[in-house]
């Protein structure tokens, strides 16, 4: 909770640092006058002028351009960062990607699937991607059925064989880039990021950049540019050794996510607006098996008018699996700040608020009508107005009443308090007597900037219904705080839950956490505010009508919070352990795995974070959750995929299997003062987990290796894990190792995998 200080905090200040501090803010509040532009204008594209200075307040609605003119004069009048951009050069829109927003679960799921086979080459119980809806696939660069794995490995898409262990390989793999695109450009090449699997058809996302030539109006001159794609390639794979491309499509921008529900494939793709003189809009391309392209379709471009920074288009495109057809696509224009959660039934987009720092020295290069804002409603109504100050205050109103521009405004009233400030730096009876009006003032200023920072912590959430592929704008929502993740969303019996994490500091800081209940229209109902004061969420998972929410500041608090009553959030209860866990996922209705890193005081009194952590929660009572077992892995460190990207974490509840990758710190030796060499292990952990904690089966390794800082990870990092029937494959980008769970995880083949030991990874992936 946001507080005032206590009255008495300040009174040993000298009152010529309370004068001090209060001119520099006021100098700093208004001099945002001297730059801000009084009717200035830019030529755009058409020759015209353009007002780049928007007084309309921002309503967060739902808009849509009917032309680029609109969508032009918009970004003009509106980008925090435009600013008479417009006639800096003649550059086309530069496309940027987005961060990958790593996503988790939120759904209980056992993460098997079953089918029948009569001839026994496939298996009867397999694991699947770890979702976090129940019937919303989500796209990863690993998929597997009862008999097949289907990855991306090395830039190419493979399919392995890997029911019978003693005979899998790879029985088809097909390049996704070649050597000769982009001028041979390593680098600007092609990307394969995730496939999809629905029945005999496989559905390939690739990032790409297109060259392309535009022309300035009337002009004669072709202009380069390169724009990031998203290819959509959508094979048949009913001959698993002979993949066969059905179509493709071209969308606009970077890939950033993608869910598949029934038939119906939602493809999420990003690129960003600049405010430039040419803006390329969005549009779908298609080219049908005989490699003739055509326009798909040209999605409307719908925005809300929340001022950003930057701007980014977000294009939601649905393609129907049935016939390989384009259903619906449609471009929401956002901020950078996203975060995305899909249900059955709707898409959430969340981002930020433009942010407006009210510190002094975050406006050292100017001010901006915040200032001038601030200074009117938290500093005038305070100055004296008696004969001992000349009527200050009644002077100042009558200056910013004359109707003068900015900057000959704030002349005249700057002169008028330097005046005053003279007087009583002259008269130490005079500055004893306002010592308490300004100590009211820069209290008033300090309770202003809270406010206004909080407002601008919050987080805008719109939401976009789909059914059957079409996608259909309903209603927008707000949040105080900032989302951590896709995981701080969840759906349940229409209403939206949503946990932040306030964290502001204007003058003082101030970190706590709440939970909010939208209903189907996302009004607010219900909210718990204030929670666990000066730490941030590290995970949370709604499960049913609760959610338990992990914060950190030293040890790891779990709460357990009842949402049965919407309107009337509560905490249940809490446990308190050191560590803390960065991933959730049940067990059952009343056990919870975390997955996490433990932590230890160090020396100096803070906390150092030591090796990887899972733990097991009782939460049968919600009023007095339980830890049950946990288990440290490695020293200082060691880490898992599964911390950042709930697809690596593998869990079977009819199995009582956990298997995690882990890259493994065994040995640290100081090497000088700046450097430690390491004994690294990359492999995975698997344990049998049952309601009384944890036991070990077993380690499978990929490699082990001496590595220091600028060398952690390599093509040996386990990346995904997954089972058919009692074979447990782990895989890395060099091997899918598949060993027997039944027979002490005895390595029954390894198959080899292609890949180039320097190509640049993430968690062993490529960029």
């Amino acid at each position: 909770m946001i507080t005032k200080k206590n009255e008495n905090q300040n009174s040993g200040k000298s009152f010529l640092g309370i004068i001090t501090m209060t001119a520099m803010l006021a100098v700093l509040l208004l001099a945002a006058c001297q730059t801000q532009p009084q009717n200035n204008t830019n030529s755009g594209a058409q020759g015209g002028n353009l007002n780049l200075q928007s007084n309309a307040p921002a309503t967060q609605g739902l808009k849509v351009f009917n032309n680029a003119d609109e969508l032009k004069n918009f970004l003009a009048m509106n980008s925090i960062s435009a600013n008479g951009n417009l006639d800096s050069g003649r550059g086309a829109l530069t496309m940027g990607a987005a961060p990958e927003t790593m996503m988790k679960t939120s759904a209980v799921s056992d993460l098997t699937n079953s089918i029948s086979s009569s001839d026994g080459a496939s298996a009867s119980d397999f694991s699947t991607t770890n979702i976090q809806v129940e019937g919303v696939d989500e796209a990863d660069f690993v998929k597997n059925d009862a008999q097949y794995i289907y990855m991306i490995a090395d830039n190419k898409l493979i399919v392995v064989d890997a029911y019978n262990a003693e005979t899998a390989s790879i029985i088809s793999t097909t390049q996704i880039n070649s050597e000769d695109e982009n001028d041979g450009d390593y680098y600007n090449q092609p990307i394969g990021k995730d496939i999809i699997i629905n029945g005999d058809k496989l559905v390939l996302f690739v990032q790409g950049n297109e060259k392309a030539f535009y022309f300035q109006e009337y002009d004669i001159t072709p202009m380069p540019t390169y724009k990031q794609a998203t290819y959509v390639k959508i094979y048949d794979i009913s001959d698993k050794t002979n993949p066969q491309l059905l179509k493709s499509y071209t969308l606009p921008g970077s890939y950033y996510q993608s869910r598949m529900i029934g038939n119906y494939v939602y493809a999420i793709s990003q690129e960003g607006v600049y405010n430039n003189v040419y803006v390329d809009e969005p549009v779908v391309m298609q080219t049908d098996a005989k490699g003739v392209s055509s326009q798909a379709i040209i999605p409307k471009i719908y925005y809300f008018d929340n001022p950003e920074q930057n701007y980014q288009f977000n294009t939601i495109t649905s393609i129907d699996l049935s016939d390989n057809s384009v259903q619906d696509s449609k471009t929401f224009m956002l901020g950078y700040s996203n975060t995305l959660m899909v249900s059955q039934n709707n898409i959430f987009i969340a981002y930020q608020k433009q942010q407006y720092w009210p510190m002094p020295f975050m406006r050292i290069w100017g001010g901006s009508s915040y200032d001038a804002e601030r200074f009117t409603n938290a500093i005038l109504p305070l100055l004296p107005d008696d004969a001992a100050s000349d009527n200050l205050k009644s002077d100042i109103q009558s200056i910013m009443k004359k109707g003068l521009k900015e900057e000959d405004q704030w002349k005249q009233v700057s002169g008028r308090l330097a005046q005053f400030y003279t007087k009583l730096d002259n008269d130490e009876t005079l500055k004893n007597q306002y010592e308490s009006t300004f100590q009211r003032i820069s209290d008033a200023v300090e309770e202003y900037d809270n406010k206004k920072a909080l407002e601008n912590s919050k987080t805008i959430i719109q939401k976009i219904a789909i059914d059957k592929g079409s996608i259909e704008y309903k209603a927008k929502g707000e949040v105080y705080g900032t989302l951590l993740n896709q995981f701080s969303l969840d759906e349940y019996n229409g209403d939206l839950r949503v946990a932040t994490t306030v964290n502001i500091w204007s003058g003082k800081s101030a970190t706590y956490n709440n939970v909010y209940v939208l209903d189907d229209s996302m009004t607010q109902v219900g909210k718990l505010e204030n929670l666990a004061e000066g730490e941030r969420i590290y995970s949370t998972r709604f499960i049913g009508d609760k959610l338990y929410m992990v914060t950190f500041k030293q040890v790891d608090p779990l709460f357990a919070i009842d949402l049965s009553e919407p309107a009337n959030p509560k905490v249940l209860g809490y446990l308190k352990i050191p560590g803390f866990s960065d991933y959730l996922h049940p067990y059952d209705a009343t056990h919870i795995i975390g997955v996490g890193k433990e932590t230890a005081e160090n020396d100096f009194g803070g906390i150092t974070t030591k090796g990887l952590k899972i733990a097991l929660f009782d939460v049968s009572d919600f009023s007095n959750p339980k830890l049950v077992d946990s288990v440290v892995i490695g020293d200082q460190g060691t880490d898992s995929p599964a911390l950042y990207d709930h697809h690596a974490f593998l869990f079977s509840l009819s199995k009582n299997l956990l298997v995690l990758p882990v890259t493994e710190v065994i040995n640290r030796e100081k090497v000088n003062q700046y450097l430690y060499s390491n004994t690294i292990w990359h492999g995975a952990y698997v344990f049998h987990v049952d309601e009384t904690g944890f036991s070990q089966i077993g380690k499978v390794q990929h490699s082990s290796t001496k590595s220091d800082y600028f060398d952690w990870w390599n093509q040996a990092s386990v990346l995904r894990s997954l089972y058919m029937d009692n074979n447990l494959y782990t895989i890395s980008n060099k091997y899918i190792k598949i060993n027997d769970l039944e027979d002490n995880l005895k390595e029954l083949n390894t198959i080899v995998l292609p890949y180039e030991e320097n190509r640049p990874y993430y968690w062993g992936r490529m960029y």
